[in-house]
């Protein structure tokens, strides 16, 4: 049999297979209403085919939402590999779930055979609450009018878009020697395509078409394709082009979502579904024959395409105007709209918005200003009345010399205001003001669970300063206030304020200060972040020695805002080379980072290969501990699985052999992996490992120094890390954008941005980093009671009791509301400031 006559079979096969031969909704029998579902289907004969869906519609009975998990086997499914198994969260309250049978793959690939399918399993996981089941039934998917033209490009065992033919490598419409690419997020369509593709050539009948082309390749991990200039030609006239400069391409592509805001009205299709896979709309009077479409630009990337609709458009028809459109393309074609649709609702139906509450319309009639005392969610906040705002901003807020303070504030409007006045007077006695840096937060839709599809509202990134400040009716909106009181302050009160004035209302609020005449001890313990150079540097650069300079001045910038945080840990982002590693060791050095600084990065960077890691390795240990600078500690391996235990425990006694001094590290994550214990100097654990302060004492028995990372409360890094005896804590991660930093639905798992995407261009950083901050103000006033413990017996009992009130585990720690945490502070600073022999600076640190 020719090539050709088999491509022309397997195209005609898979057709087939994609035309759905149900007649409307096919209901499935249900085994009771609630989960777990389970249903033999080798007893059935239900006519589905790969363009048809899997619908399930219930209720979630919780408070919170539940993760729902569909397996679904076939005869060849033996083991997890081989069967399909897709998880789904949701939100309380009523649910429909949607499931294109076009997209189910095995994670071996394998595309599931429809006709010989054997078991639908719907549950949850263990020890969490049934869930409702109304019903789940089959329904057809998208169809597609006649005369349209519908591909999806990537490769053969690729998802495939429901109502769209598969277009793979081999066949003769493809120009070109393309390659597949498959992302790990986004719809059947935009997450899989070809790269490299010169072009496509169809026959088309005459007429008048809407031509969609998806031309982004999504992207994945830190990583974002870039190409800065491409075009599409049509028989060899040009239909779409574009053109970025570098700096254009970073502002208005891959920072496009840091002016968006979530809130009032969040929408998760307009707000990412939409752009992704960069569709592009244009018309064409075909005079009917061959149709070329032809993909320019000067890389790989440039020349990329995921999909493609050729849609009969004789006149509009629909009434749904396209984004951003001229004129001839104000509606959109039937088939257009059609697909789109579809697109939305899988999107809207498999990404659950998480259900919160707004301010009542009733308690934001007018403007207000209302302190934060207790950390709670900003939503959370009821505005005060202006009276008792009042009342509680002048209650003074203790502070110790060589500290800093948060003051959090949360502004309620009735209007909408583009540009209100915020002035902030720093708190100053005779004439001598604190340093004082604003914050407010912008409301993004973010993942609160790393690889879920739960989103929800959060303000979590703060943008440093006043400008650009905006208010909007019933959304508050966060004011973090953070001081620095230096070293030398004279004790007593500072006095300062903030004046609000928007659409004609002015609020104002007193700042008070109460400076203590003690200086706190300095951070023993490294408490901070995992920090990488912004990834776009890697694009943007003209040449590599311009690259590296920027990619130090980054690193420079971001250990100096880390250090004027008062952040006392770090896992710097370090080079490759010797020099590149002293300078950044150097730089944190003189900020005060505690050592030693966890090198990350370094070994997996250099390969899989043993020996070579060795032998890099090595001449970086002699060279810097020749260099007299503090030791690093070398992360030898990040959870791994149990199999690979005999080649880590290899690395690492040939390391300890080759240099007795070298400091080891690991990160364990299961109580399996306690064997490499014996292979490192410090162990970083968290909750999987195991984290409660019986977990630190077992890793000590080892005579390893326990550190705890990812424990997720960046509050409990004070209290809790004292009350476990842990050494050290690191968070991840400073900057870990999964391809668009401000898309959380683009990648495997959600962004992480302690630090923001970028670096000196732009302040913003998360709160939860100033949270971290304020954790280690918690360590540093642990620190000053239990000198004072030594003298003053008031000190010594609220020393006992906080080591009795403290958890010892931390699943009850985690628990804590922040207020806990804040309150245990307060006690301290309360203690502070009546103790006599303060007054007279007996016995106090300097």
């Amino acid at each position: 049999m020719s090539r050709g006559l088999w491509l022309v079979i397997l195209l005609c096969a898979n057709a087939a297979m994609a035309t759905t031969r149900l007649e409307g909704q096919t209901p499935l029998p249900l085994t009771g209403n609630q989960t777990p579902q389970r249903l033999d289907l080798s007893t059935h004969n239900w006519p589905i085919g790969s363009d048809d869906e899997l619908v399930i519609e219930g209720h979630n009975p919780s408070a919170r939402p539940q993760t729902l998990i569909l397996r679904i086997d076939d005869e060849a499914s033996v083991n997890y590999r081989s069967r399909v198994n897709l998880e789904r969260i949701v939100a309380p309250g009523p649910f429909t779930q949607r499931f294109a049978l076009s997209e189910w793959r095995t994670s071996q690939p394998r595309a599931l055979a429809l006709d010989k399918l054997t078991k639908l399993y719907l549950f949850m996981a263990d020890n969490v609450p049934s869930l409702t089941i109304h019903r789940w039934y089959w329904e057809p998917g998208l169809t597609l009018p006649e005369g349209t033209i519908a591909l999806d490009l990537g490769a053969a065992a690729a998802p495939r878009f429901t109502g769209f033919e598969a277009l793979s490598p081999g066949d003769p419409r493809l120009i070109g020697h393309p390659t597949p690419i498959l992302r790990p997020s986004g719809d059947a369509l935009v997450r899989d395509g070809l790269r490299n593709l010169d072009g496509v050539r169809l026959d088309l009948a005459k007429g008048r078409y809407q031509l969609t082309l998806w031309l982004d390749d999504p992207g994945e991990w830190e990583y974002l394709p870039h190409p800065f200039e491409r075009s599409v030609l049509v028989n060899g006239e040009p239909i779409w082009a574009e053109q970025w400069q570098p700096q254009e391409w970073l502002t208005q592509r891959y920072l496009t979502g840091q002016s968006r805001e979530a809130l009032p009205n969040p929408d998760p299709w307009q707000l990412f579904g939409a752009r992704q896979g960069g569709p592009v709309h244009v018309t064409l009077d075909h005079r009917g024959g061959p149709l070329t479409i032809t993909l320019v630009g000067h890389s790989p990337d440039a020349k990329y395409l995921a999909g493609l609709l050729l849609a009969p458009y004789p006149a509009p028809t629909s009434k749904e105007a396209l984004p951003n459109s001229g004129k001839d393309l104000a509606v959109l074609a039937d088939a257009t709209a059609s697909v789109l649709t579809k697109q939305r609702q899988l999107f809207l139906e498999k990404w659950t918005l998480a259900p919160y509450s707004p301010t009542p319309a009733p308690a934001a009639q007018q403007l207000s200003l209302t302190p934060i005392t207790d950390a709670a969610p900003t939503l959370q906040i009821a505005p005060l009345s202006a009276a008792d705002a009042l009342q509680q901003a002048a209650q003074p807020v203790l502070a110790a010399r060589g500290s800093q303070l948060l003051l959090e504030f949360a502004i309620h409007a009735a209007t909408d205001d583009p540009a209100p006045l915020l002035v902030i007077q720093p708190p100053e006695q005779a004439g001598s003001p604190l340093a004082l840096t604003p914050y407010y937060g912008k409301w993004h839709l973010v993942r609160p669970q790393a690889s879920g599809t739960l989103l929800a509202p959060s303000d979590q990134e703060l943008v440093e300063g006043v400008a650009g400040l905006t208010l909007l009716a019933g959304v508050p909106r966060r004011l973090v206030l953070q001081i620095t009181i230096p070293r030398d302050t004279p004790a007593g009160r500072y006095l300062g304020n903030i004046q609000l004035l928007s659409q004609q209302q002015l609020v104002q609020l007193p700042l008070t200060i109460e400076v203590l005449p003690l200086t706190l001890p300095a951070a023993s313990k490294p408490v901070g972040i995992y920090v990488e150079a912004p990834p776009y540097l890697n694009w943007l650069s003209p040449n590599p020695e311009a690259l590296k300079e920027q990619i130090a001045e980054a690193s420079r910038c971001d250990l100096q805002r880390l250090a004027k945080l008062g952040i006392s840990g770090l896992s710097p982002a370090l080079p490759q080379d010797e020099a590149g590693m002293r300078e950044i060791m150097g730089e944190a050095a003189g900020l005060g980072f505690v050592p030693p600084l966890l090198a990350y990065t370094p070994l997996k960077r250099w390969g899989g290969d043993p020996a070579s890691q060795l032998e890099q390795w090595q001449a970086r240990q002699q060279g810097l501990t020749a260099s007299g600078l503090p030791p690093l500690a070398w992360s030898l391996f990040d959870e791994p699985d149990l199999a690979t235990l005999p080649a880590i425990t290899t690395l690492a006694r040939e390391m300890k052999r080759r240099d007795p001094a070298v400091i080891r590290a690991g990160h364990f994550n299961h109580p399996g992996q306690v064997g490499l214990l014996a292979e490192v100097e410090i162990a970083l654990i968290n909750a999987g490992f195991g984290a409660d302060k019986a977990d630190v004492a077992r890793v000590r028995q080892h005579k390893v120094t326990p550190w705890f990372y990812n424990l997720g409360t960046p509050r409990a890094a004070g209290f809790y890390l004292w009350q476990s005896g842990a050494e050290g804590y690191l968070q991840w991660h400073g900057r870990m954008p999964t391809a668009l930093p401000y898309d959380p639905t683009d990648g495997r798992e959600s962004d992480f941005m302690l630090l923001g995407p970028q670096a000196c261009e732009a302040h913003r950083l998360s709160h939860d980093l100033l949270l971290l901050q304020q954790a280690i103000e918690d360590l540093r006033w642990l620190a000053w009671l239990e000198q004072e413990a030594r003298y003053q017996v008031e000190a010594a009992l609220l020393l006992e009791r906080l080591r009795d009130q403290l958890p010892t585990r931390w699943q009850v720690a985690e628990q804590l509301p922040s207020a806990a945490w804040i309150q245990w502070r307060r006690e301290i600073e309360r203690l502070a400031k009546g103790l006599k022999t303060l007054q007279t600076g007996a016995n106090s640190s300097s």
